[in-house]
């Protein structure tokens, strides 16, 4: 049996494990490439999945990362090709046939390993893999509930909630990005539904096991009073958003949240 030291607690406390959601809008791409803005958190490899990447073409910042390799930017075609990103990163190094591929295509070098891996989102990731076990038909969803997709269901899950633990136990800062799903309370007809919940967006019992493996969940939103961009660990209108913060060490508001702000707490 190994013995978990406090300096083994302290050296997996310095890796951000971080889930951020939020509305359209509140930043959640341009968040998610921010490590790219800091020696100590670049490069930063961004895995995008149907994110909206081009939010990124008007700051110049941003684009001269790209051009001389501090932010590596590489597309998903679908579910199954994550394995490739895994594979590679857990190897460390080395050649990875299929994870170099991807590289090559988007001019990156292979042999230069990120501190930060953003996955960006993680809600389309899902939505696509249902998709694909129910025969790609959308109108599946809307005719049968006895399809396929009921069959594999448990397991869609089970891999979803592996995803999240396999990918947090590496030696890097790893964000996970995803949709925000807002949850509505009882109302007369003819009211507007109040709202009394955020969430994280993900399909069945991955929307609450998924979080389980993060140490920092937080809903990305549009500050009211000062209009800055501020990152909430907590607090909402409702006080009812799904965040947490189990390092001890990230604040409750940051504004303007980037990803070498919050490593900056997790190095104190």
């Amino acid at each position: 049996m190994k013995q978990i030291t406090e300096e083994a607690l302290d050296a997996a406390a310095r890796y951000g494990r971080i889930i951020d959601y939020g509305e359209p809008g509140t930043g959640k791409t341009v968040f998610g490439a921010s490590g790219c803005l800091s020696p100590e958190t670049s490069p930063t490899l961004f895995v995008d999945y149907k994110s909206q990447v081009t939010s990124l073409r008007s700051m110049p910042a941003y684009l001269e990362a790209m051009k001389d390799g501090r932010l590596m930017i590489v597309s998903l075609d679908n579910y199954a090709e994550l394995d490739y990103v895994y594979t590679w990163l857990s190897r460390g190094r080395g050649s990875f046939p299929s994870f170099d591929k991807m590289m090559d295509k988007y001019g990156h070098a292979k042999d230069v390993m990120p501190k930060v891996v953003t996955i960006d989102s993680v809600s389309e990731l899902q939505a696509a893999e249902v998709l694909r076990r129910a025969g790609n038909d959308i109108g599946v969803f809307l005719t049968d509930v006895a399809s396929p997709e009921i069959k594999h269901w448990g397991s869609l899950l089970s891999q979803f909630t592996l995803l999240a633990n396999l990918f947090f136990q590496l030696p890097y800062h790893i964000v996970f990005s995803g949709l925000e799903a807002v949850d509505y309370g009882k109302h007369a007809i003819g009211e507007d539904p109040p709202i009394v919940g955020h969430r994280l967006h993900l399909q069945g019992g991955a929307q609450r096991l998924f979080p389980a493996y993060a140490l920092t969940v937080m809903r990305l939103e549009i500050a009211p009073v000062n209009k800055e961009g501020v990152f909430n660990l907590g607090y909402t209108k409702s006080s009812t958003s799904s965040t947490k913060e189990q390092t001890g060490k990230i604040p409750a508001r940051i504004a303007n949240p980037t990803i070498p702000k919050l490593v900056a707490y997790l190095n104190k």
